[in-house]
C-alpha cells in the first residue's frame, strides 16, 4: 500500500501552520462561590479558589464603587448568571493551549446539570459572542446562539432600548481593563515589595466575615484585622458564620 503523496503532506502542513487544527479539551468540576458579573465567577476547584471567564462571551460591564458600568444592563446579565449559578457545582471545559487570559483566569465553557451557560447567556440577550484569534469546540455554536438572540431583539438586542455599545468598545473608551483582575495580573509573579493593608482593632474572642467575599476569619486571624469594618460581620462559633453562608479563609 502505498503512503501519501509527498504533495499532499506538503499542503497538511502548510494548513496546519496558518489553521491550527482544533485543541483538545479538558474537563474538571467546582462550586461556584461567588459571580462577579455576566462572565466571571470564582469557583472552587479541588481546593483551590479560581477566576473563571466563560470562554468566547462578553457581558455587559457592571457598575463598581469606582467605575461606572453598562447599566442596566450589566446588572441584568449579573443577575442572570447568578440565577444559573450561585452555589452550583459546575463542569468546566477548557481547551488545551489556550487555558487563562491575560489576566490568569481560567478560561472555561461552563456547564451546570447539562445546561450550556456560555450558550444562555448569549441566547438570553445577556452577553455577545466574543471570538478569540483560535476558536473553540463550541465557537459556531455561540455564534448562532447570537444570531438568534438578534433576530428575535431581545435583552441587549432590543431594537428599542437595547445596548448601544459593546463591552469591548466600552472597556476601551473608559479604560476599563484597569480592574481587579489587571491588578491581579500585575502582582503574580514579579511583583516587588511587599503589600501593606490597613488593619483595624478586632473584639477578642470573635471570627470576623467579611460580606463582600463571604469568607470568615478566626480569632486572632492577621487577615480578621484587615476586614474593614463596614464589610464586617462578627459572629462566636464558626457553626455560626458558615450557617449564615460564610466559608472559611484558606490559610489562617
Amino acid at each position: 500500500m502505498k503512503g501519501p503523496h509527498p504533495l499532499f503532506l506538503s499542503v497538511l502542513l502548510i494548513y496546519g501552520a496558518f489553521f491550527p487544527w482544533p485543541s483538545a479539551a479538558k474537563s474538571m468540576e467546582g462550586k461556584v462561590l461567588m459571580v462577579f458579573d455576566g462572565d466571571t465567577i470564582l469557583v472552587r476547584i479541588e481546593g483551590r479558589d479560581e477566576h473563571v471567564r466563560l470562554r468566547e462571551i462578553d457581558a455587559p460591564e457592571v457598575t463598581t464603587r469606582k467605575q461606572i458600568g453598562q447599566e442596566p444592563w450589566g446588572g441584568r446579565a449579573r443577575q442572570r448568571a447568578l440565577a444559573f449559578l450561585r452555589g452550583k457545582t459546575v463542569r468546566l471545559e477548557i481547551e488545551e493551549g489556550d487555558a487563562r487570559d491575560r489576566y490568569q483566569r481560567i478560561l472555561a465553557y461552563v456547564f451546570e446539570d447539562g445546561t450550556f451557560i456560555n450558550k444562555e447567556m448569549i441566547r438570553s440577550g445577556n452577553a455577545f459572542f466574543y471570538p478569540p484569534l483560535v476558536k473553540g469546540k463550541y465557537a459556531k455554536d455561540l455564534e448562532a446562539a447570537e444570531r438568534e438572540a438578534r433576530d428575535k431583539g431581545v435583552g441587549i438586542w432590543n431594537p428599542k432600548n437595547g445596548l448601544k455599545e459593546r463591552p469591548s468598545e466600552f472597556r476601551l473608551r473608559t479604560h476599563r481593563d484597569n480592574n481587579l483582575f489587571s491588578n491581579f495580573a500585575q502582582q503574580v509573579g514579579n511583583a516587588p515589595g511587599k503589600k501593606h493593608f490597613k488593619e483595624y482593632p478586632v473584639p477578642e474572642g470573635k471570627i470576623v466575615a467579611n460580606k463582600r467575599s463571604m469568607v470568615y476569619h478566626m480569632p486572632g486571624s492577621m487577615n480578621a484585622k484587615r476586614v474593614d469594618p463596614k464589610n464586617r460581620v462578627y459572629f462566636d462559633s464558626k457553626a455560626e458564620a458558615e450557617k449564615a453562608g460564610f466559608r472559611p479563609a484558606r490559610k489562617e
